[in-house]
């Protein structure tokens, strides 16, 4: 939270500098330091910096990737039988805080007349406006599914209760209702897509998420709206369903062309934050109940071609994973997944599991913040389980991981019928790798079920060849959790917050049904 005040601080200084007179401000001018930074400067930075944080070992690793079960570790299993750790919240709740902080800048220096003309040097200020505003609801939305009710902020509504990002008015902002926030929400995206001119570029450069496309942002906005609006279906049924009618209306993803990825670049410095997590580690392989799913071993979907791009296979190193030199299989006996929150797992070799594809394991891997592909299934969804949505959703994935044309026509053709489990299902699997948005659809839907989680009470047998490593044959999923029998409803508040915002942080704790445990379920989760 300081950092956050010193940035504010550091900005009101810049604008009292800007304010001073004519003479002073000759004096005191440093032509190597701009007055005004470039907004399509910390509009790059942000958008990193966001997935940077929200991505990495810890937050994304070692929390949803893990309770997902797409991945588990190897060296222990504390956070697979979720006992994460307090510094994974901390971050998770002061960054999204910190870089909102960047978004919220770009909209001021957008609005206010002193620095307005300058910001539309590097690109259309309303577009700019729109654009910020949209990665904020992204980040906001992704906060209060994480902890519930949280402090918010709000371009285009006066509500009292919006109070973050507002220091020098509130130290001490109030936590809004969940509630409150997703109508916000909502809100915001359908202004952000309504101002947004297509005509114009949002930004001239530094847009790493859509080269400042304005027509991209404008489909982005529309496609999270449905997100948002499916995730309170089935307590808003009405609001949801005229926001989806009407983001449909203006124009939704229509091709993985439209999918919305934060790009990165082949070198360690400014490489993606798993390949960071992999220098010189390997905490991390693919989860055995994922890899069972993809092998068609569980569910009801044939063997999945997609496990060939998603993971590598055993006899795989890890060195030529990272130099995308391993002999890649199509066979899928060559694919066996890590135990999940197995205790005993530290004392597999590395040939007995597979890890992460080079698909995934390269600096330059791309994070998805939304793809088309999710569009589909929440129109499936939408559509009473629509058939052709569902397929359609199928095919946008195993197109999106470079599955050949032919082996998807086989996959697709072999799908069982669209129903609530088969299109969350596969929703599921194409959202590997966005396992924040996965979490969510969990809590809301129930899906994918017992049958293909592992979930604590649940007794596993190991393959023989890895029994043989452990001499273990099987184990029974103890969490870490006393009472624990399904995945975190959600994450404990931040312990700091106590200090910082004590008071407000006790009227939010009051407010969920289990006080501040994992146990406690948000609003929209009533599955």
């Amino acid at each position: 939270m300081k950092k956050i005040y010193i940035t504010l601080w550091t900005f009101a200084l810049i604008f009292s500098c800007i304010s001073c007179s004519e003479d002073i401000t000759d004096v005191n001018e440093n032509p190597n330091s701009p007055e005004v930074v470039p907004t399509n400067t910390i509009f790059n930075s942000a958008t990193k910096q966001f997935t940077d944080f929200s991505r990495n070992a810890f937050n994304s690793g070692r929390l949803t990737l893990n309770w997902m079960e797409y991945w588990g570790q190897n060296a222990y299993a504390d956070e697979d039988r979720y006992l994460y750790r307090e510094t994974t919240t901390e971050s998770i709740y002061t960054n999204t805080y910190l870089i909102a902080t960047d978004f919220k800048t770009i909209i001021d220096f957008n609005t206010d007349e002193a620095t307005r003309e300058e910001a539309a040097a590097f690109g259309d200020n309303d577009n700019q406006i729109a654009a910020s505003r949209i990665m904020l609801a992204y980040m906001f939305h992704q906060l209060t599914n994480t902890f519930g009710d949280v402090p918010y902020y709000s371009y285009g509504s006066e509500n009292e209760n919006f109070q973050a990002l507002q220091v020098d008015e509130f130290l001490s902002p109030v936590f809004a209702t969940q509630e409150e926030i997703y109508a916000d929400i909502l809100n915001e995206l359908r202004e952000s897509a309504d101002m947004i001119n297509t005509a114009e570029p949002v930004f001239t450069s530094g847009d790493n998420i859509y080269n400042g496309d304005a027509s991209k942002w404008k489909k982005f906005a529309n496609s999270l709206i449905l997100r948002v609006a499916m995730n309170i279906s089935n307590v808003d049924p009405s609001t949801a369903n005229a926001a989806i009618e009407a983001a449909v209306a203006d124009g939704v993803m229509t091709s993985n062309d439209d999918n919305a990825v934060q790009a990165y670049e082949a070198s360690d410095a400014t490489a993606s934050p798993l390949w960071v997590a992999f220098i010189g580690r390997t905490d991390f392989a693919v989860a055995a109940p994922f890899v069972n799913l993809l092998k068609g071993e569980t569910g009801e979907f044939a063997p999945d071609p997609r496990l060939f791009e998603m993971a590598a296979p055993i006899n795989a190193s890890i060195e030529s994973i990272k130099d995308d030199s391993y002999q890649r299989s199509e066979d899928y006996d060559d694919y066996f997944g890590i135990p999940y929150a197995f205790q005993n797992a530290n004392q597999l070799p590395f040939d007995t599991y597979s890890f992460p594809s080079s698909k995934i394991l390269r600096p330059d891997f791309g994070e998805v913040l939304m793809e088309y592909a999710e569009v589909e299934f929440v129109l499936s969804e939408y559509n009473d389980w629509d058939q052709t949505n569902y397929e359609n959703g199928v095919r946008a994935s195993m197109e999106k991981w470079g599955v050949a044309s032919g082996d998807i026509d086989a996959y697709v053709s072999s799908l069982p019928p669209a129903s609530e489990e088969t299109v969350l299902t596969q929703k599921y699997i194409a959202l590997y790798m966005q396992a924040h948005q996965s979490w969510a659809e969990y809590r809301r839907t129930g899906f994918p079920d017992d049958d293909i989680l592992f979930l604590p009470g649940d007794t596993y047998t190991l393959p023989p060849f890895q029994a043989a490593e452990t001499d273990v044959s099987s184990y029974t999923f103890e969490a870490g959790v006393e009472g624990a029998v399904d995945i975190p409803a959600r994450v404990r508040y931040p312990v700091i917050l106590q200090t910082l915002n004590g008071e407000n942080l006790a009227d939010a704790v009051s407010d969920l049904p289990n006080g501040d445990t994992i146990f406690s379920k948000l609003f929209w989760d009533v599955d």
